[in-house]
């Protein structure tokens, strides 16, 4: 199964369009944005893999802001991080990458924690700064306020940012987080067999 999603910042300009793909090998998402991040503009392209069970393991990010930089981070069965081939001990006890421009980072985690209402869970990630390529350990808190049917309401507490009320889907792909993004379109793609 394929996904095909559209994000916009809230107030500021940009776009971000991500493919998700689902297939034996795990979860595969390849995305392309612009954004004004804090006055400088950025476009960048990521390819971020899971496995089947959303659990993080490798991430290629490309960011352009007056001249393109790379990095490649990888966290293998064990739980050892790799930074562009070199340790990371630092990242020993996150479990997932959260970027600092894009929607769609949540939703591994999201999918990880498997909240119900009522329930919390507090994880530590890597976060990226999308400007700087700075990656840091943060603690990150999800709290499942309300689930319906069609959407589950979160509240995300991110070390160094305000508290955020997030809207996700039944796949937990963010529909709202409110005065950050807001989804503009979602499609599913299904290859259909020749009869």
């Amino acid at each position: 199964m394929q996904q095909h999603l559209t994000w916009k910042p809230w107030s500021n300009p940009g776009v971000e369009n991500l493919r998700l793909k689902h297939d034996a090998g795990g979860i595969h998402a390849s995305s392309h944005l612009i954004q004004n991040l804090r006055g400088h503009s950025i476009a960048a392209t990521y390819v971020l893999n899971c496995d089947p069970r959303w659990r993080f393991r490798r991430l290629w990010l490309q960011v352009d802001n007056h001249g393109q930089r790379s990095l490649i981070l990888e966290r293998d069965i064990r739980g050892r991080w790799l930074l562009n081939g070199e340790p990371r001990n630092d990242l020993g006890d996150c479990q997932q990458v959260m970027l600092s421009a894009s929607p769609f980072t949540h939703t591994p985690a999201l999918q990880r924690c498997a909240l119900e209402t009522g329930q919390s869970a507090a994880l530590q990630v890597a976060w990226i700064d999308m400007l700087s390529l700075k990656v840091e350990a943060r603690q990150q808190r999800y709290l499942c306020l309300r689930q319906q049917s069609d959407h589950t309401l979160y509240r995300c507490e991110a070390e160094g940012k305000p508290p955020r009320e997030l809207t996700v889907d039944p796949d937990a792909l963010l529909i709202d987080a409110r005065e950050q993004y807001q989804r503009m379109s979602v499609r599913t793609l299904q290859v259909s067999p020749w009869v």
